[in-house]
């Protein structure tokens, strides 16, 4: 199955962008490129590298000044390679991965942060969403990358069910309460809401997300460990009442499997899930009984898409977003021709033919920071037609999570490193796996997360 959405996407994107070559390769001057560039990208399935390959082919003919290098690595080993590749003065000059990366690695010197201004001034800053904007955003309003995609979590609801039980969206802390109070029906294996209940990513999301709607933040502007406090006790609470509308046994993001099963009223989940939702052959990995004991397997629901509602942005003391944003860093290099090549190239990627082919290298995972594209027709045309099954208003209103995106990373429009250390360290997904599964005491497992934090702290 994954063999063939990979063809799929490749084939999608190599038809385009070979086109595009096509028809400007009579317009280009023969000429031998006089600068190299380097670009690194997080994104190694094969499928992924070809789509970013012809994109570069595609750059290439239209600047045949410069050429680009492309290479593959893995995000776990990122950080150590660029390391020991800016010792060996062999580093990239563009690279693409998470955003949490790239202030990491401007936090080490290593980013061109006047260059990366100069490229988001000429793509437009009102055209980002403000949440992706802000992700990459230093104290002192340098950026230190430019957002590029991402994917939102949200709650996925049974809109029928909703409807024939007279249930306001679950858009806030009291509606989502009542909605699962409401359809939690185990005496016929139907379950109110899927709530993380291990100690995985999967919870930590989940708990970052409605924590971040009531206000918690892990470390103050100073960098003072602020996670003790009322509103965190008040979020795991609220977490531990959820999880009891949860299917049995503990629950993961496989959990899915309930809801593509329509035993479930509403999950939390990620984009990532609209393929699976849109097209059969993608939703039968989720339709068997091979998973959970307690399902048997079931056919797909063509209407499913069509009475499923996601909200992106939850209000409990506010309204808060949460997901992931990828970006694009450009590395410093002392060399004037290859940061305005990489510069250029960058700029390339950001125009709407380029852009779109590469979101549709994972419709649903790959969303776009940037407000125009989902009134684009072209948005919509991806190879499997996943986007094609969602309507312009529905797309609008899953990327909108964007707009509101918040993170333990930032307090106060200040940049706090110090979170991403605490999440590397699995405070909140142990903190959540305490309280639920070995009967430790809200308020004392808030507790030992924020002593977990204030030696973390100590020890940087």
């Amino acid at each position: 199955m994954q063999n063939k959405k990979r063809f799929f996407r490749t084939f999608y994107a190599i038809r385009m962008v070979t086109i595009c070559i096509l028809l400007t390769c009579s317009l280009a001057k023969t000429s031998y490129a006089s600068t190299s560039i380097v670009f690194w990208t997080t994104e190694i399935e094969p499928s992924r590298q070809a789509v970013i390959k012809y994109l570069a082919q595609a750059f290439m003919i239209f600047n045949p000044d410069i050429s680009i290098s492309i290479r593959g690595v893995e995000e776990n080993n990122i950080a150590k390679v660029l390391k020991q590749a800016i010792k060996s003065h062999e580093s990239p000059d563009v690279i693409s991965c998470a955003s949490d990366l790239i202030i990491s690695f401007c936090y080490n010197g290593w980013m061109n942060c006047p260059g990366t201004k100069l490229v988001i001034n000429n793509i437009g800053k009102n055209i980002f969403f403000p949440g992706a904007l802000n992700k990459l955003q230093l104290s002192n309003k340098e950026y230190c990358g430019i957002p590029f995609n991402g994917w939102v979590q949200g709650i996925w609801y049974r809109r029928d069910w909703f409807k024939k039980n007279g249930l306001d969206p679950p858009d806030s802390w009291e509606n989502i309460l009542k909605a699962a109070k409401t359809l939690h029906k185990p005496e016929i294996g139907q379950y109110g809401i899927l709530i993380g209940t291990r100690s995985d990513a999967y919870a930590e999301q989940i708990f970052t997300h409605l924590a971040l709607s009531a206000g918690v933040k892990e470390f103050s502007k100073n960098g003072e460990v602020t996670f003790d406090s009322p509103e965190t006790v008040k979020t795991l609470k609220f977490y531990k009442e959820l999880s009891s509308y949860s299917p049995p046994g503990p629950q993961w993001w496989r959990g899915r499997d309930y809801y593509l099963q329509g035993k479930l009223a509403m999950m939390f989940y990620s984009t990532f899930i609209m393929d699976d939702l849109a097209i059969p052959s993608i939703a039968a990995n989720s339709l068997t009984g091979d998973n959970f004991n307690e399902l048997t397997g079931a056919e797909y629901d063509y209407s499913l898409l069509k009475n499923t509602g996601m909200i992106s942005s939850i209000k409990g003391t506010r309204k808060a977003g949460f997901g992931v944003v990828h970006a694009l860093g450009l590395l410093k290099s002392g060399n004037r021709n290859k940061e305005a090549a990489a510069a250029r190239f960058v700029n390339f990627l950001f125009r709407k033919d380029a852009y779109i082919t590469w979101l549709h290298m994972v419709p649903g995972g790959m969303l776009p920071v940037l407000k125009g594209i989902t009134e684009d027709d072209a948005f919509y045309r991806d190879a499997q037609g996943v986007f094609h099954k969602y309507s312009r208003q529905r797309a609008k209103a899953i990327v909108s999570g964007f707009d509101s995106l918040k993170s333990f990373s930032f307090t106060d429009g200040v940049l706090i490193p110090k979170a991403a250390h605490s999440s590397a360290e699995c405070i909140i997904m142990n903190m959540v796996d305490e309280a639920l599964n070995k009967n430790i005491p809200i308020k004392q497992a808030v507790s030992n997360a924020a002593l977990k934090m204030k030696k973390i702290s100590a020890a940087r």
